[in-house]
């Protein structure tokens, strides 16, 4: 019976060393497993900071080419303002012509000029343009305020003499228009 123990244990010894030798298998499958896996995600965030750089870097030669145009542009228009200004300058010299009050006084070369206006501006410009030489001193001289108290006098009696009826509102225009022009032609 000894040498039957003896093999059950040897047998049991045995089971128990395969046993041991597949845990230790399996854990070192497992330690490879997460090894591999770490490595994975190593290399998965290494090609997304990839991506974030190509990106950024497209990004930048976008703006470096939107840049470039830019300046491209800006030449372009300051060779075209010199062509124009050379062409101007190299004009031959006419007889001045006589301009009647009919007609609307010629462009000058200033007005070749390019220049973003708004709606109102533009109102103002083309009326500016049509007007005669008083005109356009009486209408510089409201514009840079040498006469607010006036015009502001013109207003309040439009709107007091509203109430004062037609005479009072003509009575009011016509002696803050006497003002203007007196103060243009006392100058």
């Amino acid at each position: 019976m000894p040498a039957a123990k003896k093999t059950a244990t040897a047998a049991k010894t045995a089971a128990a060393t395969k046993k041991t030798a597949t845990a230790a298998k399996k854990t070192t499958t497992a330690a490879k497993t997460a090894t591999a896996a770490k490595k994975t995600a190593t290399a998965a965030k290494k090609t997304a900071t990839a991506a974030k750089t190509a990106t950024a870097a497209k990004k930048t030669a976008t703006t470096v080419k939107t840049a470039a145009a830019a300046k491209k542009t800006a030449t372009a228009a300051k060779k075209t303002a010199t062509t124009a200004k050379t062409a101007t300058a190299k004009k031959p010299a006419t007889t001045a012509k006589k301009t009647t009050a009919a007609k609307k006084p010629a462009t000058p070369a200033s007005a070749n000029t390019s220049m973003k206006v708004t709606a109102a501006e533009k109102k103002l410009i083309e009326a500016y343009r049509g007007a005669t030489g008083d005109q356009k001193k009486i209408s510089l001289k409201v514009l840079k305020g040498e006469y607010a108290d006036t015009s502001l006098k013109l207003l309040d009696s439009v709107g007091g003499g509203i109430g004062a009826g037609a005479e009072g509102i003509g009575d009011s225009i016509g002696e803050t228009l006497g003002n203007l022009l007196g103060g243009l032609l006392g100058k």
